[in-house]
């Protein structure tokens, strides 16, 4: 009986597969983090939709920059394009990840926010990105913008994330996106339970979609 591997595509040459305009987040692949090929699809593409004139993104929980840089590539040659990155950069997280994000963190071998910053500089956004170190909680009072595609990524308990989309979701402009990940998830239910209870429920998101564990709506037009 063999004991061979099927063999498989690499997640560089599915990507290319997908169109040659994709070589542009080839780099996500090398990055720390958890984000399939069709959700890094797609977080490029709501980027590159956003309009051509000061379009803003905003990220919480970005990790080591693996969404990041395909927000930050989407955004590239638009008229002055900001992605403002929200993250503790202590490898915090929900009771189920803290103990996965910890072991992580100690194989960087250095600061979790050199590590992202190194990241973004190497796929040349680093200057589009306003990195905010913090907890989103303490940043959302002050954060007075209109959002043109918000990334809720952050902790994933019910009560962290009911916070998150209650304190941000308010400052997607009309006509923006609201994105949020690991809502398919074995372990995670605080992101299903906020799109179930929450955003489903409310009119104000339209067109939801899912892509793997991605949930993506649109704020109804003005």
């Amino acid at each position: 009986m063999s004991t061979k591997k099927p063999w498989r595509l690499g997640t560089r040459a599915q990507l290319l597969l997908r169109g040659l305009r994709y070589a542009q987040i080839l780099p996500y692949a090398s990055i720390d983090g958890w984000l399939s090929i069709d959700e890094a699809i797609t977080l490029f593409e709501l980027a590159r939709a956003l309009p051509h004139e000061r379009p803003l993104a905003v990220e919480i929980g970005c990790w080591q920059g693996k969404s990041s840089v395909c927000l930050g590539r989407g955004l590239r040659g638009k008229n002055t394009p900001r992605l403002v990155c929200i993250d503790p950069f202590d490898a915090s997280g929900d009771q189920q990840s803290s103990d996965v994000y910890q072991h992580r963190a100690n194989a960087v071998g250095g600061p979790l926010r050199s590590a992202f910053e190194h990241n973004l500089a190497e796929v040349g956004v680093r200057e589009l990105v306003d990195v905010r170190p913090g907890y989103s909680q303490d940043l959302a009072e002050e954060f007075r913008e209109p959002i043109d595609l918000l990334f809720l990524d952050g902790d994933h308990s019910f009560d962290a994330i009911q916070r998150d989309y209650r304190d941000w979701s308010p400052k997607v402009r009309a006509g923006g996106f609201l994105v949020m990940h690991d809502v398919v998830h074995p372990v995670h239910e605080g992101p299903r339970r906020v799109v179930e209870e929450m955003i489903k429920q409310d009119p104000t998101w339209v067109e939801h979609r899912y892509i793997d564990s991605m949930f993506v709506a649109r704020k109804v037009a003005a």
